[in-house]
């Protein structure tokens, strides 16, 4: 690294055994460093964890993540090269040192009132350039400067409030959905160019979330369970909208329909799901960034992820409520979606088709014997969560929702037409 501005800083990492480089020999100092790897060297940087620590077989960075994890430092699990950025890169050196609960801003001040930093640009916190990437050779600048400046770091351990949706909130990297909550058990599309990732408990729905990512990032979040979000001032599902109105202050954009209240604050779109035949609680709750574009794509891969969406919303509604969970029948979608199609093609909305079959009809003539069965039918919503939430607010289409006897149904969406999109749910119980 001769030649190279960090190249003093690089050697004292070699000589403490902080890094080896790479296995070509090179070091790579203008290459972006990750969170993992900047938290394994400040932790080897001050002799609490080494090489050694790490067990075979798993994975390297466990026990550095396992450690401040303990303390209560701020992790963000951006460990796709490029995503860990400065501003966290102060935030953990300067919780780490000093022990106590800081702002982003906060912890850049410091570092740059103790003469840890100069910033990237300037002395500021604007010039301290905190959205930009971190390099390793500027990590290793940092975790030099800091171990002058501080010899041990604090074992105070601080207190971990959660946040947003299960932990993660808008922003996150989906490093850190994959870290706090594996892989989902599902990815559909949404109306907009970002796609759900579902987490569904394995099938169980209890919890159930989806997170929107958009080039890595949070962009959406939604969830009916109690509990799952963590919001300013006590919002949460369960809570009456009467009661949420007052932690609502400076909000802008209201919108308040029968089912649903709506309002933008710092650039996001909160939509509160209301059951309006329950005294107007919350049910669910829709964070969006704003200024997302639309989808062009209007096409069968949009049509497939409304019907799976709005089936996974059913079950959900049905298992927070202490309802079994139903199971997907392909021959109920398919009667569910020749019968939006037919709705669209022919420009009518009705359980009755223009040959005069019901949906009794429709569904044996698919081949489905049943005991029990049911059907609800929508049009005009502009996604699944408006026309599951229509659908809940409506007491006849409420009871075959929530109907214990019904164990099977099948989703099917029409996309075009008069009102843009048609839903139809057929439930059954078979013979």
């Amino acid at each position: 690294m001769k030649g190279h501005w960090s190249s003093s800083y690089i050697t004292w990492a070699m000589e403490e055994g902080l890094t080896n480089g790479y296995e070509d020999g090179t070091f790579q100092p203008d290459k972006p460093i990750t969170e993992a790897e900047f938290l394994a060297l400040l932790l080897r940087a001050y002799g609490l964890i080494s090489v050694a620590d790490v067990a075979a077989g798993s994975q390297w960075h466990a026990p550095y993540y396992e450690y401040a994890n303990s303390l209560g430092w701020p992790m963000n699990h951006a460990n796709t090269r490029g995503s860990f950025l400065r501003g966290q890169a102060a935030l953990l050196m300067a919780t780490a040192a000093r022990g106590v609960v800081l702002t982003e801003r906060e912890a850049i001040k410091w570092l740059l009132d103790e003469g840890i930093s100069n910033g990237r640009t300037a002395a500021t916190i604007e010039g301290f350039a905190s959205t930009g990437s971190i390099t390793r050779a500027e990590a290793l600048t940092f975790l030099y400067k800091l171990k002058l400046h501080t010899k041990l770091l604090s074992s105070t351990k601080l207190p971990t409030v959660q946040s947003g949706l299960y932990g993660i909130e808008l922003g996150d990297h989906v490093d850190k959905l994959i870290a706090l909550h594996g892989k989902p058990d599902g990815i559909v599309l949404s109306e907009y160019a970002f796609s759900w990732h579902v987490y569904t408990g394995g099938g169980q729905y209890e919890p159930f979330a989806m997170y929107g990512l958009a080039s890595d990032r949070i962009v959406a979040a939604f969830s009916p369970s109690k509990g799952g979000w963590q919001l300013p001032g006590g919002l949460t599902n369960g809570l009456p909208l009467a009661s949420a109105k007052p932690l609502l202050a400076g909000v802008t954009g209201v919108r308040q329909e029968d089912d649903y209240y709506a309002y933008s604050a710092g650039g996001v779109r909160t939509t509160l799901f209301l059951d309006a035949l329950d005294g107007d609680g919350i049910v669910g709750i829709l964070k969006q960034q704003e200024g997302l574009k639309a989808s062009t794509a209007r096409d069968d891969k949009l049509r497939d992820a409304l019907e799976q969406t709005l089936f996974d919303l059913v079950n959900a509604e049905r298992v927070t409520r202490g309802i079994s969970a139903l199971s997907w029948d392909r021959l109920a979608a398919q009667a569910a979606r020749l019968h939006s199609e037919d709705m669209r093609d022919h420009n009518y909305f009705s359980h009755t088709n223009k040959g005069n079959a019901s949906a009794f009809d429709r569904m044996e003539s698919q081949g489905i014997r049943f005991r029990y069965a049911a059907e609800n039918i929508a049009a005009g919503q502009p996604n699944s969560f408006f026309a599951h939430y229509a659908f809940l607010n409506s007491a006849s289409h409420r009871k075959a929702m929530l109907d214990a006897k019904l164990t099977k149904l099948g989703v099917g969406v029409a996309l075009g037409g008069s009102y843009k999109q048609y839903f139809t749910q057929n439930y059954y119980s078979p013979l």
